[in-house]
């Protein structure tokens, strides 16, 4: 089975000793778990005043890695993300990129939001809604940051309904509660966890809103896989989520 992993990073996380991944790096990693293509977007603009620098460098040392698609990390909270997005997008290895509303401090109701979705619809890119990055219970003490909420998360998808949104970091309640609302989410499976993960959410969520993600290096990545590898769901369905999914939303 191909798989095709929605979130993966590269660059170091300062609060944990989790793996320091370059493209190279990365790429030989999930080789190792049998995963041939990922989304990957660079740590070092989480923190950073402005995600420039560290989206520069992703585009730079993903070349040559054909199995790395790279996903910039734009701040639309920032007066420059035009200019940013303008000059990512001109990669055309770039087909979607990604937000991080609560670590860029803005809430998805940001009036620029809504000239950025429309920005993204004009150059048909899609959008990465980064939910968490990790389990807020095990964040850094003086880090006080909460995930989006589903209903901030809903009201955004209800008004922008044309831009194809993967939302990243959904808990499995989460998943439940958006996708039978809104048809055309898709949400990624890494921080979903329920005793037969898929057979339990494919009773009420379509396969076709589900996608395969690792979240390496935050997360086992073998973990990730054996979701998939361990379910009890007829072959089609699955190959829908471990890739068949993410193709056909970036294309």
């Amino acid at each position: 089975m191909n798989y095709f992993d929605a979130n993966t990073w590269t660059g170091r996380w300062p609060f944990a000793f989790n793996e320091e991944h370059s493209p190279r790096s990365l790429a030989a990693h999930l080789r190792q778990h049998g995963i041939g293509r990922a989304l990957v977007s660079p740590l070092d603009a989480v923190f950073a005043p402005g995600p420039g620098p560290a989206n520069l460098k992703l585009l730079r040392t993903t070349e040559g890695f054909a199995g790395l698609v790279p996903v910039p990390v734009i701040n639309p909270a920032l007066a420059n993300w035009r200019e940013e997005l303008t000059a990512r997008a001109a990669d055309p290895r770039v087909r979607a990129v990604r937000i991080l509303p609560r670590y860029h401090n803005y809430r998805l109701n940001l009036p620029a939001l809504r000239e950025f979705a429309d920005e993204l619809v004009r150059r048909k890119l899609r959008l990465i809604v980064q939910v968490r990055l990790i389990d807020e219970r095990h964040e850094f003490h003086a880090m006080n940051l909460k995930p989006v909420p589903p209903a901030e998360l809903r009201t955004f998808l209800t008004f922008r309904p044309k831009l194809p949104v993967l939302a990243s970091g959904l808990l499995r309640s989460e998943i439940l509660t958006l996708a039978s609302k809104h048809a055309d989410l898709l949400a990624d499976l890494s921080f979903a966890e329920w005793h037969d993960t898929i057979p339990h959410l494919l009773a009420e969520v379509p396969a076709r809103q589900l996608v395969f993600a690792s979240h390496t290096p935050f997360l086992v990545t073998a973990a990730a896989r054996a979701k998939i590898s361990t379910a009890q769901v007829a072959a089609a369905k699955l190959r829908r989520i471990a890739s068949g999914n993410l193709e056909r939303w970036l294309h």
